[in-house]
């Protein structure tokens, strides 16, 4: 997370110039890890069990950021229930909350695994983010893909950024994606040399091993080289044929990732020094990193936030009524999907959107919009990734005409830790929304050519 934080580094032939942030205080409670960071960093990390932590010799900060254990949370029976842990691990969340409510830092980032969004039945999640948001925090989190930024891994991680002001909050973007449809191979971090080192290949009575339970296991994960690597995890160091971990099938034989091609494969550069250790402390530090590049996308986009002029006064939303021109836009049945119009309005994407009875007050609340949407519309409409303004309605009636501050791509629990009410909603939990965020336009879309809108998505026919 610093070396993206910092920038000012290459990958992969693309340059990540150095972002306006310095370090001033690092700490880890694993002495290796601390020994790589010391070799690579001006800034000295200190070896550290964050509980140990004397919160008011902190010098002050603009950010804090750190991961998590998710394992450890626990609900307790209480009503309302509440956030607990299972294990002392658990209390770090916590650790991280206390430094936040003493020091009230402008910003916060934190990163933890895609399993957050689904741990304790999905009712964790909202929880720690209303701890976040009762330490005085306004919360933007997504679920990111390396993959979609120019990294060759498919690893998936929550990103959860806070804000002490209001107006950052209003105006923070997440990144966009760089590589959603032109993703990077993983033959491109692979080393030749590599496939030529004995010690890297698994012996014949492992390859027997895992043949004899192949089919039942679902194991052996050999990666293809033309598409981004799984997720590669801290046991690098023992990965194992029958375990989930990727490995590569060459000239007829498996072998395990080198810790060179591991640390590609995360996004570190050449540049970054890894022999203070051994190979086996390499792997498991590098399994436990987030890429760099990923950070640095994130926090390219919280400086952008940081250096553009603020504005302070959003609007809350507010009805509107509006008639049709030539006739009234309408379901063609009552059971089939909501239907979204869109047109492009000289170099802007316009559309018109629907909604049901019972997520009004939820649209109201958060400036929020978001529509169930499949991996292949995406890739058949990647407009709806640029949409500008929206028009917003429940039958007959405009709920607001509203310009488009973001768009991402979310699942069915990242929208529940926003309040959406998914109870009613039939979408399994790995459905994928578009969720737009908002701002008040107030002024009716009178300037659009309604006859230019189509129905992209949904079965709807317009009159």
């Amino acid at each position: 997370m610093d070396l993206g934080l910092l920038g000012g580094f290459d990958y992969l032939g693309q340059n990540y110039p150095p972002l306006d942030f310095e370090i001033v205080k690092a700490i880890d409670n694993d002495p290796y890890c601390t020994k790589i960071y010391n070799q690579n960093f001006q800034h000295r990390c200190e070896v550290m069990d964050v509980r140990s932590l004397d919160i008011s010799k902190l010098p002050d900060f603009d950010m804090l950021i750190g991961g998590f254990p998710c394992q450890s949370f626990s609900i307790s029976a209480q009503n309302p229930p509440r956030l607990g842990y299972k294990d002392e691990r658990g209390m770090l969340f916590f650790e991280m909350v206390k430094i936040l409510k003493e020091k009230q830092p402008r910003f916060l980032i934190a990163e933890n695994v895609k399993g957050l969004l689904s741990a304790n039945k999905g009712k964790a999640f909202p929880m720690i983010i209303q701890e976040f948001e009762k330490a005085g925090y306004h919360i933007k989190f997504k679920l990111f893909n390396a993959s979609e930024f120019g990294i060759p891994q498919k690893r998936e991680r929550v990103i959860i950024v806070g804000f002490r002001e209001y107006s950052d909050y209003a105006h923070f973007s997440f990144p966009k994606p760089t590589t959603q449809f032109n993703k990077v191979p993983l033959r491109r971090v692979i080393n030749e040399s590599d496939n030529c080192n004995e010690r890297l290949f698994f012996s014949e009575k492992a390859v027997a091993g895992m043949m004899l339970v192949r089919d039942k296991m679902n194991k052996g994960r050999a990666q293809s080289l033309d598409k981004p690597c799984n997720t590669i995890s801290s046991h690098l160091a023992k990965v194992s044929l029958n375990s989930t971990d990727p490995v590569l099938f060459i000239n007829g034989r498996y072998r395990r990732f080198s810790s060179s091609e591991c640390a590609r494969i995360q996004s570190f550069p050449e540049s970054f020094l890894w022999d203070s250790v051994s190979e086996a402390k390499q792997l498991k530090a590098i399994g436990n990193a987030v890429p760099p590049v990923l950070m640095w996308h994130i926090a390219n986009a919280l400086e952008t936030t940081v250096n553009r002029p603020i504005q302070t006064d959003i609007k809350p939303i507010e009805s509107a009524s509006y008639e049709f021109p030539n006739g009234n836009w309408v379901q063609l049945s009552l059971f089939e999907s909501e239907t979204i119009y869109i047109s492009k309005q000289g170099n802007q994407y316009v559309l018109i959107g629907t909604c049901r009875k019972g997520i009004i007050d939820w649209i109201k609340q958060t400036s929020k919009y978001c529509y169930p949407i499949s991996e292949e519309e995406i890739e058949r409409h990647p407009e709806l990734l640029n949409v500008s303004r929206i028009m917003i309605r429940h039958k007959k009636n405009v709920i607001g005409f509203f310009e488009v501050s973001a768009t991402d791509v979310v699942v069915k629990p990242e929208l529940k830790a926003y309040g959406y009410p998914t109870r009613s909603s039939r979408h399994k939990a790995d459905t994928k929304y578009l969720l737009f965020s908002l701002e008040q336009s107030g002024l009716p879309m009178r300037d659009i050519d309604f006859n230019s809108f189509t129905p992209i998505m949904g079965k709807g026919v317009s009159i």
